[in-house]
């Protein structure tokens, strides 16, 4: 039987969620095929192996990230410099349900990444996305970065968004993410 492209995106998005709620530790075949709803035995049919789990999640993170720069670039309309601070902002404010969730994934296999360097390539390629992510953005508030400029707000945003899913409410420094935002773009841009 061909493989059926609905139930493996399901599949995926039910290992996001796993990953998302219970860490990197938590991802089986068999918790997957739960969260989907599936038989047991289905995701092992679609990813054989645990590393080809991890690998299809992360590109699934990755095109998904890609679908939300969508609908954000759609709702925000031209990227005027004041859109793009909007924008970015939204990126590491708007972190409940489904996109957080997927942030916390991103962060899980970031971290596994460090400790199994055999998904140190998947890594790259995660950061190779945010980073053509970045630079995407950018250039269409008709800036020009150096690939300096955009590693620096890559990695500002990701650290920010990080912070602002695990820090508590009441740290310091959450009160304006727009100021603070408008102060990276104008310490890095000008």
């Amino acid at each position: 039987m061909a493989p059926n492209p609905e139930r493996r995106a399901q599949l995926l998005d039910a290992a996001i969620e796993v990953l998302g709620d219970v860490g990197v530790g938590g991802l089986t075949h068999r918790a997957v095929d739960g969260r989907a709803d599936q038989p047991a035995g289905t995701t092992s049919n679609y990813f054989r192996t645990r590393g080809a789990l991890l690998e299809a999640t992360a590109q699934r993170i990755v095109d998904l990230q890609w679908q939300y720069v969508g609908t954000l670039q759609a709702g925000l309309g031209p990227l005027a410099r004041e859109t793009l601070a909007t924008m970015m902002t939204t990126m590491v404010t708007d972190l409940g349900g489904a996109n957080g969730r997927r942030q916390l994934a991103r962060y899980e296999l970031f971290n596994e990444g460090v400790r199994r360097p055999e998904l140190r390539p998947l890594i790259a390629e995660m950061q190779s996305g945010a980073m053509r992510f970045a630079r995407v953005i950018l250039e269409a508030a008709g800036l020009a970065p150096s690939d300096e400029q955009v590693g620096e707000m890559a990695r500002l945003l990701g650290g920010l968004a990080y912070s602002n899913l695990t820090f508590t409410a009441d740290q310091p420094g959450r009160e304006d993410p727009a100021g603070l935002i408008e102060r990276l773009l104008t310490t890095v841009f000008g």
